[in-house]
């Protein structure tokens, strides 16, 4: 399942710095007790309770996968190598004070030593005993990630302990890789604000966004330094270069709300809360903005460690919720990402979002309704928010009520800001909604103007060229649009099958074969795409070949729909006969439509369905996403 969500994983947002009024919880309190839930069946066995464990934890489902190496290490509590899967699995999993358990019993096994005194080091920093946690983090030849961590929390256990000017020289000795200078510049400046030294903590964050080249190398640091530097003006009584601040950071995040909502917060005039309000969120600010830099592919894990160490240390941190939300969907837990949705803060910038989300993922959860229900409550709870009739409209869409999702698409697009490029998916996503209520006088004008506003997008080229030829009108313009979507995304198997198909609509049978066929390959399973190649097959006289492949697209994945499946057994009974290629263009020249024999008034390219996901139309609905920067990949 390809997750379409609010925000990216790489959310470019600062934790405290971006939370508002209220949100986080005094120093020392523990994360937030987990949700009952029934207990799991006992595996009878130590190796069963190993398996299944190690199975869950693979899986995804460290929920599970903790109960079992609870149920194991009741069988066997000695047992070393269970002791250090254990740790990792309840430290992943947010029950810190399990991991803390085995982490103290691990201290010093050479294989899990590092993470076991961080963890350590990070349960003694809550509870405040700071120099316990800087002798924990004194931790010999660590790589470059481990060395800049392990000097930021040091140096927030010094400010812990008053030796403030121990911490501001500790990271300023902190040399290592290039990338290290925002990561050092933006804690420096957060450490300076906590210690009560705001000139040093304006040079510092000025220094940052006086070089927007830093946010390549992390936009959650950049982001986090405009809201940190705006809060410090802000409680300084400095107006204006407290919007400077916000507005350094949204020249690089145009639409990224947690910086909006700081801003309307200052004009507003406001009470302003400091970035981190105390060393345990500054420290919590360190382990967040450093996961959020390697949150992707084989860093994921390490990610989700360091977000759950951060939790310890700021449980109700909006920031950390979204991003554990956001690695429990890529596992496919929907229903813990919901829990950490629900999580966030009422008065928190990232409340919107949360609730939004919470919707989509209740249709990729299967609960349709609940997921509707909840969206149109979201729609009048934020009446003047484009993103919540998005949302709405992509459920929608999926659920093909295109009359009701053209209708919220109609609101979005007039909250929208007029000609902005980022805003071509509305008119897109709209322009579908109307061709799929076969409203064609006023689908052709959204995808028209889609691309004036985006003209290369790959989705829009491929669905307008392929309606075009489809409908026998604009011939050449349109298979021209399809071949450009082809060069854009030519390992797109749905965009090939749109050039393959177009190629059988005009009747040039063999170019049709030869695109379908690489579509088939790159998506073996979608029935549409096989039903298009047996039509080509049967055309060039491979007619075995064709009821094979119709065969094929009648077990596909996703299902083909019962109209496909009448269509395809008719074939396989009786053959195929379609218009020849000098019909179609005699048609299309003189604005006639050629008769359609496979129900073609409701055949789109595959693979663009309401929401430009690249999946297939009957799939899930995609929303319109933050804007922001985001890390190399």
């Amino acid at each position: 399942m390809t997750l379409s969500r609010l925000l990216i994983t790489l959310s470019a947002s600062a934790a405290i710095a971006l939370s508002s009024a209220g949100a986080a919880l005094a120093a020392g309190q523990d994360a937030m007790p987990p949700v009952p839930k029934p207990p799991v069946a006992n595996a009878g066995s130590l190796s069963g309770a190993y398996l299944a464990a190690k199975t869950a934890q693979a899986a995804g489902d460290l929920d599970t996968a903790t109960d079992f190496y609870t149920q194991a290490l009741s069988i066997d509590p000695t047992s070393e190598t269970l002791q250090q899967d254990a740790m990792f699995a309840y430290l992943a999993d947010g029950r810190f004070k399990d991991g803390v358990d085995l982490a103290a019993k691990l201290r010093d096994e050479a294989s899990v030593a590092k993470v076991a005194r961080i963890t350590l080091g990070v349960d003694a920093l809550r509870k405040g005993d700071f120099d316990a946690a800087i002798a924990e983090f004194d931790i010999v030849n660590p790589s470059d990630l481990d060395a800049l961590l392990l000097a930021h929390l040091t140096a927030w256990s010094e400010v812990g302990a008053g030796r403030i000017d121990e911490a501001l020289s500790r990271i300023d000795q902190t040399k290592g890789a290039p990338w290290y200078q925002i990561f050092n510049a933006y804690q420096k400046g957060l450490l300076a604000d906590v210690s009560g030294r705001p000139e040093v903590a304006r040079a510092s964050l000025e220094g940052i966004l006086k070089d927007q080249t830093l946010a390549r190398t992390s936009p959650d640091a950049y982001l986090g330094a405009a809201s940190a530097l705006a809060r410090l003006e802000a409680r300084e009584g400095n107006k204006d270069a407290a919007l400077k601040a916000v507005d350094a950071g949204l020249a690089i995040a145009p639409n990224y709300t947690p910086l909006s909502f700081l801003r309307d917060r200052i004009d507003r005039g406001e009470t302003i809360e400091p970035a981190a309000a105390s060393v345990q969120e500054g420290a919590s600010e360190t382990l967040y903005v450093l996961g959020q830099a390697i949150n992707r592919g084989d860093g994921r894990d390490v990610a989700l460690l360091y977000f759950q160490l951060a939790r310890s240390l700021s449980p109700r941190n909006p920031a950390l919720l979204i991003a554990l939300a956001g690695i429990a969907e890529q596992a496919d837990q929907l229903d813990l990402a919901i829990s950490y949705y629900k999580e966030v803060p009422e008065n928190s910038a990232y409340r919107r979002t949360a609730d939004l989300q919470i919707g989509l993922d209740l249709w990729y959860a299967d609960k349709k309704d609940e997921a509707k229900t909840h969206l149109r409550r979201a729609v009048r709870d934020y009446p003047n928010d484009k993103r919540a009739y998005t949302a709405l409209a992509d459920v929608l869409s999926a659920d093909k009520n295109y009359a009701e999702a053209a209708d919220a698409l109609n609101k979005a697009i007039e909250l929208a800001k007029a000609d902005n490029s980022a805003d071509w998916n509305l008119y897109y996503q709209r322009g579908i909604a109307y061709e799929r209520q076969k409203m064609w006088d006023k689908a052709e004008p959204d995808f028209k103007k889609a691309l004036e506003l985006s003209p290369d997008q790959p989705q829009v080229l491929n669905y307008l060229g392929y309606s075009w030829v489809d409908m026998n009108r604009n011939l050449d313009q349109g298979l021209d649009m399809i071949k450009r979507a082809v060069e854009l995304r030519p390992n797109d198997g749905y965009i090939i099958d749109s050039l393959g198909w177009a190629y059988y609509r005009l009747g040039r049978y063999e170019d049709a074969v030869e695109q379908l066929e690489r579509a088939v390959l790159i998506t073996p399973m979608d029935p549409t795409i096989n039903d298009h190649l047996g039509d080509a097959y049967w055309h060039v006289g491979r007619r075995r070949e064709a009821r094979f492949q119709w065969e094929r697209a009648l077990v596909g994945k996703p299902e083909a729909t019962e109209e496909q499946r009448k269509e395809i057994e008719a074939k396989l009974k009786n053959g195929l006969d379609d218009p020849s290629a000098t019909t179609i263009r005699a048609e299309a020249d003189s604005g006639e439509s050629a008769p359609r024999t496979k129900a073609d008034a409701d055949k789109m390219p595959a693979g663009t369905p309401a929401g430009a996901s690249e999946t297939p139309e009957a799939e899930t609905p995609a929303a319109e996403p933050d804007t922001a920067p985001q890390t190399t990949n």
